[in-house]
């Protein structure tokens, strides 16, 4: 019996085991919508999407850079990824949900060279680094659930190490930028 086939639907799924299509009946049960994503925190979010650097990129315009590198011109604007900012500081960069037209259990079979999965893939930045990639998962959706997840001390921890991130990226800004001075 496969994790999806339990009596509860679970919060994540390996990317090996996609769910049914959304609204199947399983064990007299309708399977709830599912979004294929890869998560990680939003310095290394912007960082990647502005090609190794932060640049201008932050929480008021990602979206617009996101959907300006969807170069995914023979699919449907229904495909664009979907990057999502959740409670627990986290972006959920969404390649595709498991709903009809989507053809995500054949999709998952070869990650590497789906035109869905890549044109998204590209488009958030994961291709700029790999270590994103072991991240990507089913992820029940909506997001809900995340915030009981979430501890304080595990926030507080996330949030140190994204202002250390920034630090660093800032000092080094700064040394590059003096260096250049001489």
């Amino acid at each position: 019996m496969s994790t999806v086939q339990s009596k509860k639907f679970p919060n994540r799924l390996p990317l090996n085991e996609p769910p049914p299509l959304q609204g199947t009946l399983v064990d007299g049960r309708r399977t709830p919508l599912y979004a294929l994503a890869w998560v990680c925190r939003p310095h290394q979010f912007y960082t990647n999407l502005g090609g190794g650097t932060t640049g201008k990129i932050d929480e008021c315009n990602y979206r617009d850079l996101v959907f300006k590198k969807w170069d995914a011109p023979e699919l449907s604007f229904s495909f664009q990824p979907i990057p999502v900012l959740e409670w627990n500081g986290n972006y959920y960069l969404i390649a595709l949900f498991n709903r009809a037209g989507a053809k995500h259990l054949t999709r998952v079979l070869d990650v590497a060279s789906d035109n869905v999965i890549n044109a998204a893939r590209i488009a958030m930045g994961v291709d700029q680094d790999p270590s994103i990639e072991k991240t990507l998962q089913w992820f029940r959706y909506p997001l809900d659930w995340v915030r009981s997840e979430t501890t304080n001390e595990e926030l507080r921890r996330l949030f140190q190490l994204d202002r250390e991130l920034l630090l660093k990226s800032i000092e080094e800004s700064a040394s590059t930028s003096v260096s250049g001075v001489q």
